[in-house]
């Protein structure tokens, strides 16, 4: 199963020193407050959606073509968190809470009548081959409760549902034994887990703890292996527990010496494209693009211990990467000024939308600019 919409991108390599390229587009919010931090990039990277607001009473969703129309609704959710393009003229704007989300499809037209809600979290995935929308709540009247449903985008209907219960000991039933849920992936629609060792009466010993992948709706076993290496595994468990649901995950060692990656259960080095202590370890951020590439992106440290040394301040530059799933190696893509703010992106077909973010406000940011990454596009200029 694979995440959908799935990103191509067609990259093109371009040494640090290459000037930083021009922004195809660029979107403010026009004294209409902020621009939100919900984005969304239309898979074939020609459509944006974003919401201005004033983050208290009033909010509007623009749905703006690349070089095109900006069409501005009003009435959008002040406390939207997610926005997903649902086909080329509809999009899904999820607002409230992990605790009590809702989602509205919404048009050009307005909003429609299609709801979602209430949930925890929600996804857009495939599932037995078609495109759905997977919606998870964990609920603890009666123990652990964990709730999906899977939803068609086209109605907003239910299309399947399946509830697992932990019991005292935090196991849930599967089959004549039982596992313990340890995270979930693929759109919420596989559950990792471990069940416990068989007791071997001829060896006289219990066999190792078998990681168990299942199926959420069907409850089949969809592969299952003996732990070979138990710290390791406990390491990427605590991690993918804490970051449900995402392919790929990238961190800093504890020393913050190294740049680690954990893609399945295993987890490797990752080297930058230049020496890690020049990187702000706040600013690391990643996509994974499909099961062969990764984009992640470091911001330059302007007073890292180099630049001090000299006593001269960097650039605050961004370092968007390529990193290949399989060798772990990793190229630059583009590098763009920072211009001395937090940012945010997404990638979609062949372009990167960033969200300048606000100084001294957490919440949103001030500018939107979508750049192309096909070709020669970002290549070093002379």
């Amino acid at each position: 199963m694979r995440i959908w919409p799935l990103c191509v991108l067609l990259l093109a390599a371009s040494p640090v020193s290459a000037a930083p390229p021009t922004p195809l587009q660029r979107f403010d919010a026009a004294g209409a407050g902020f621009i939100d931090d919900a984005v969304a990039l239309r898979d074939d990277g020609k459509a944006i959606a974003f919401i201005t607001t004033d983050g208290a009473t009033t909010a509007t969703l623009h749905l703006a073509d690349l070089g095109g129309s900006d069409v501005k609704i009003a009435g959008a959710p002040t406390d939207v968190t997610a926005i997903y393009w649902l086909s080329p003229t509809r999009v899904l704007v999820v607002n409230g809470s992990d605790a009590s989300a809702n989602a509205q499809v919404f048009t050009a037209a307005g909003p429609d009548k299609a709801k979602i809600g209430p949930f925890g979290r929600l996804t857009l995935t495939t599932l037995d081959g078609k495109h759905v929308i997977v919606t998870y709540t964990r609920g603890e009247k009666r123990g652990i409760e964990h709730a999906l449903v899977a939803y068609s985008p086209g109605t907003l209907k239910a299309l399947k549902r399946r509830s697992w219960h932990e019991d005292a000991e935090g196991q849930i039933k599967q089959g004549a034994t039982s596992v313990k849920p340890l995270w979930w992936s693929d759109g919420y629609t596989v559950l990792a887990a471990l069940r416990a060792g068989e007791f071997d009466k001829a060896r006289d010993m219990r066999r190792p703890d078998r990681y168990t992948r299942l199926d959420t709706f069907s409850g089949k076993v969809l592969d299952e292996s003996e732990v070979k290496d138990i710290l390791g595994f406990t390491q990427v468990s605590l991690l993918r527990r804490d970051a449900p649901n995402q392919p790929v995950i990238a961190h800093f060692s504890d020393d913050h010496k190294k740049l680690l990656l954990v893609d399945g259960i295993g987890e490797y080095e990752v080297t930058p494209v230049r020496a890690i202590a020049k990187y702000d370890s706040n600013t690391l951020q990643w996509q994974a693009l499909d099961d062969k590439r990764i984009a992640l992106s470091l911001t330059v440290d302007p007073v890292n211990p180099e630049a001090v040394s000299r006593k001269k301040a960097d650039v605050d530059e961004i370092d968007l990467m390529e990193v290949d799933r399989p060798s772990h190696a990793a190229r630059l893509v583009l590098h763009l000024n920072g211009e001395g703010r937090r940012s945010t992106w997404k990638i979609a077909g062949d372009r990167l939308l960033l969200l300048r973010k606000g100084k001294g406000f957490d919440r949103g940011g001030v500018a939107l600019e979508i750049y192309d990454l096909s070709g020669d596009a970002h290549a070093a200029k002379p």
